[in-house]
């Protein structure tokens, strides 16, 4: 058993599928080429083994055991990086061909469908018409489309949900959108308007539902977000080459713009863009702060402007920035707040199609956000019992039975005879997220027991050392 593993059964997921958008670095889907391998070395500090079939990585995962249940999705990403590396744009026929069979082995040993983060690299190179192509593959297997949509912020209607119903109408294909969010001060408004797109689609017809995480704020890869695909094949010399160096502050830029700024009032985009490039970066610096890194530890819960400026005191935020990322090797992870609790998250929160997920990433050693750790614990200590704004059952269907639904496993996620028993016995008077900016590693308190398959796993904050997890696998 993987201190990983001992951890997501103290934090209470019984089932890794009753999670929707959940990764550990020790199972992200299957893991294709050593690229993908450098990738998760760079943005966040720890490699993955790597497996040419998802089959092999449930062959090894048998052997080995496991203490959770596990549910898969075929990571786009990683399908595209083995087949065209750090190649932008499209693939040719032959390599579209080739990824689409990735994608039917995939769907074969029992993935439950597609997933894409089309924020990140090598996601963030794809087109509409790439995805809808490979979903039909998908589709064909009666799987879903599961999407961090391309815009979350301003063009969050007409670029990220479009996208996804353009995919789901096209492909024939039910969609799931990923820790469903509407960012930036300049799109807080749309959230209504979101809203009520999708309840148009869902009477239209549609398979579309969303996942919500508890927070205000999200948490990544500092690198991962900023940096363009071509930067990880030559990390250090495309980060330390003068031109190169120019060229990566220019794609930041427009990123940043494109995310934040493009809808901003008119004024603010009458600002020369020489003036407006250190003006988002500046905005960008103070309002993220530090997580986790490997050589500035002691900066941990430091906002990244007080990081800059202490390390490089002498640097301007362009070439400090690109300096912190190079020193730490790309491996700062980072928290940013960028939603606003009653307008951004609870409107979402408390729909009926919302399930709940962490938009986790669990760590064996290192610092996470207190999401990884409490974000179930959250809705049951924060929404249900001090703002009564869910439930007690409304709460538990959202992290257990509906996402069950959603998936189609037909044998889990309530408590009936002949059901798999799953279930985390807790006091709500008691249960408590723990987990701060600079610990975000404490388990909660208030869970008695967590029960995997039936057996008790784990008793009062201690893991019994039970191995009784098991591959939950797609059946059309």
């Amino acid at each position: 058993m993987s201190k990983t593993e001992e951890k997501e059964i103290k934090n209470e997921i019984c089932d890794e599928a009753g999670d929707t958008h959940h990764s550990t670095l020790s199972m992200i889907s299957f893991a294709f080429g050593s690229f993908i391998d450098e990738i998760m070395n760079v943005a966040f500090g720890g490699s993955t083994d790597l497996y040419d079939t998802l089959g092999d990585y449930f062959k090894d995962i048998r052997e080995k055991g496991v203490s959770s249940n596990l549910a898969f999705f075929i990571p786009h990403g990683n399908v595209r990086a083995f087949v065209l590396g750090t190649k932008e744009g499209e693939p040719t026929q032959e390599q579209l061909d080739k990824m689409k069979e990735l994608i039917e082995d995939g769907m074969k040993s029992g993935a439950f469908g597609m997933s894409t983060g089309l924020v990140y690299p090598p996601g963030s190179e794809s087109s509409t018409e790439e995805l809808i192509e490979l979903s039909k593959v998908v589709n064909s297997y009666g799987g879903i489309y599961m999407s961090h949509i391309r815009n979350e912020g301003s063009h969050i209607i007409d670029v990220g949900m479009e996208e996804v119903f353009r995919i789901a109408n096209e492909a024939n294909i039910p969609v799931q959108v990923s820790h469903w969010s509407v960012i930036s001060k300049y799109a807080q408004n749309l959230t209504d308007e979101v809203i009520n797109l999708v309840r148009e689609k869902q009477e239209e017809g549609m398979k579309i539902k969303v996942d919500v995480i508890p927070y205000d704020e999200g948490f990544t890869s500092l690198s991962f977000i900023l940096l363009p695909t071509w930067v990880y094949e030559n990390f250090n010399e495309n980060l330390t080459d003068p031109a190169k160096r120019k060229k990566v502050i220019d794609a930041i830029f427009e990123k940043l713009y494109s995310m934040f700024f493009a809808d901003a009032p008119f004024y603010i985009r009458l600002i020369p863009k020489f003036i407006l490039k250190k003006l988002i970066f500046t905005s960008l610096a103070k309002i993220v702060r530090v997580l986790d890194a490997d050589k500035y530890k002691d900066y941990i819960g430091k906002t990244l402007k007080e990081t800059l400026n202490e390390v490089y005191p002498d640097k301007n935020i362009y070439d400090s920035l690109l300096d912190f990322m190079k020193d730490e090797n790309g491996r700062v992870v980072i928290q940013i707040k960028h939603k606003d609790e009653d307008i951004n998250v609870i409107p979402m929160l408390v729909l009926d199609f919302a399930c709940i997920s962490s938009d986790g990433l669990l760590v064996v050693d290192g610092n996470a956000h207190p999401m990884s750790h409490g974000a179930f614990v959250r809705i049951l200590e924060r929404y249900v019992r001090e703002k009564n704004l869910i439930s007690l059952e409304e709460a538990i269907r959202k992290m257990s039975s509906l996402p069950a639904s959603i998936l189609g496993i037909d044998n889990r996620g309530i408590i009936k005879e002949g059901y798999k028993a799953d279930l985390v016995i807790f006091n709500l008077d008691k249960i408590k997220e723990k987990g701060t900016l600079v610990n975000g590693c404490q388990f909660p308190e208030g869970i008695n027991y967590v029960l995997v398959n039936g057996k008790i796993t784990a008793a009062n904050g201690i893991h019994e050392g039970v191995l009784n997890g098991r591959i939950l696998k797609h059946n059309k």
